[in-house]
């Protein structure tokens, strides 16, 4: 039985989760899997975060990875350090250098997966990265594998920890936006500059990815239209939970005939729905495809020991791989378009919405509302104004058919100079 060597960049939560299971459970993955890892190298900018690695359990402890892509004895880089500099010099020299490479960098794979796989493919090695979207969850390769055969109609996600957790608090305690983001970095869910998450970005590059998997869509994260939370307020998903909905941030692309959509933004869904009873920090992963049906993958969707167990997975495959002098298990991610060829501009999108004007409370004011919509092929299903405040203002609730996106945003822009409206309207798109 070869050994596979490693080496380990980052060596922060995540790595350090890393190279504590290959040290504490490497006989029972030897049993399990049949392979022998070692980590030959471990390298960090930070000396702090090396101060913890047993020089009689690794070879290499370093602050340059070139010491790591220079090693000949090392089979499998693994890149934990995230963002696109240095870590997309590390993965490209690493796959010079004819290693196999494990990541959990979705950013970087989100906007150069095209560069990194080609260059994979011309050396013959693997890149793998289950980690980079839903931590534990094995949705990559879920995707890769079990559902090659399917034709990917819809993938839903809940993404991003952070914001799930947010809104969880907003619903279930009622507090503010603010309140609850201050919840989340106490608790350690969200950072100290949380922007990444609560932007959509971070949903973004994972929806991107998924999307060139499941579609073969040849897509980065700046094809997704992209909007974040802080905009959403407690007294929303309060009047969701009134009509039967629950608020979350979700990425979404659908493979429809005339185009790819690539969407995050809140969103009001059923609490019927399979995504609506995921709560706190956790992700889900709601997939649709013409031979499986609807399946929803569930679990921790970050944190160093849920990431490490995806790591780990694609470190034991690459072994196995290895092991069996099979050709590497690469995904085929060459860009192969879906039906039309195109993503769909948002604008062209036909969505439900739950809107929220304030309007001063005057007769009259709802059927100038009404007017704009109309006007703007946008049809009513449900209103509601349940508060009086004669002469003040007042919430007014209206949920519509479906309407294009650029017909809606129009309407809102001419709503929101009525007179009467005083102030700027509320839209949260809605999925059933």
């Amino acid at each position: 039985m070869k050994t596979v060597n490693i080496g380990i960049i980052g060596v922060g939560t995540i790595g350090k989760g890393v190279y504590d299971a290959v040290i504490s459970n490497g006989p029972l993955i030897e049993k399990r899997a049949g392979v022998s890892l070692k980590v030959k190298g471990v390298c960090d900018s930070a000396a702090a975060a090396l101060k913890d690695i047993s020089r009689g359990k690794c070879d290499i402890i370093t602050g340059s990875y070139d010491d790591l892509l220079n090693d000949n004895d090392i089979d499998v880089i693994v890149e934990l350090i995230g963002g696109i500099e240095p870590a997309k010099s590390i993965i490209l020299g690493a796959i010079r250098k004819g290693k196999h490479v494990v990541t959990a960098n979705k950013a970087l794979l989100s906007e150069h997966w095209k560069e990194i796989f080609s260059a994979a493919s011309a050396k013959g090695v693997s890149v793998n990265f289950e980690a980079s979207v839903g931590g534990a969850i094995p949705v990559i390769r879920t995707l890769r594998d079990s559902f090659v055969a399917n034709r990917i109609e819809t993938i839903y996600g809940i993404l991003n920890g952070t914001t799930n957790f947010i809104l969880t608090e907003m619903s279930e305690k009622g507090c503010s936006f603010a309140d609850a983001l201050g919840t989340a970095q106490a608790k350690g869910f969200a950072e100290s500059d949380p922007t990444l998450d609560i932007s959509g970005a971070d949903s973004a590059h994972k929806l991107a990815i998924l999307s060139v998997l499941g579609f073969g869509a040849d897509v980065t994260a700046k094809d997704v239209y992209t909007e974040g939370i802080e905009l959403v307020s407690s007294q929303d998903i309060r009047n969701a939970a009134r009509w039967g909905y629950s608020v979350k941030l979700l990425a979404i692309a659908k493979n429809t005939a005339d185009g790819i959509e690539l969407r995050v933004h809140p969103t009001l869904i059923p609490v019927s729905h399979l995504l609506s009873g995921v709560r706190g920090a956790d992700n889900a992963i709601f997939i649709k495809g013409d031979l499986v049906g609807e399946s929803l993958l569930f679990g921790k969707g970050a944190g160093s020991r849920p990431t490490a167990s995806s790591v780990m997975g694609d470190i034991i495959e690459i072994a196995r791989n290895m092991n069996s002098s099979g050709s590497p298990d690469q995904p085929a991610c060459d860009p192969v378009f879906a039906p039309g060829g195109r993503i769909k501009k948002m604008e062209d999108i036909k969505i439900s919405y739950y809107l929220r004007f304030s309007v001063i409370d005057k007769p009259g004011v709802l059927a100038g509302i009404s007017s704009v919509l109309a006007k703007n092929n946008i049809s009513i299903a449900s209103v509601s104004q349940d508060e009086r405040n004669e002469g003040g203002p007042v919430p007014v609730i209206i949920l519509t058919h479906k309407a294009l996106e650029g017909d809606m945003r129009k309407a809102i822009m001419e709503a929101d100079k009525l007179e009467h409206v005083s102030d700027s309207t509320v839209a949260i798109r809605m999925e059933q």
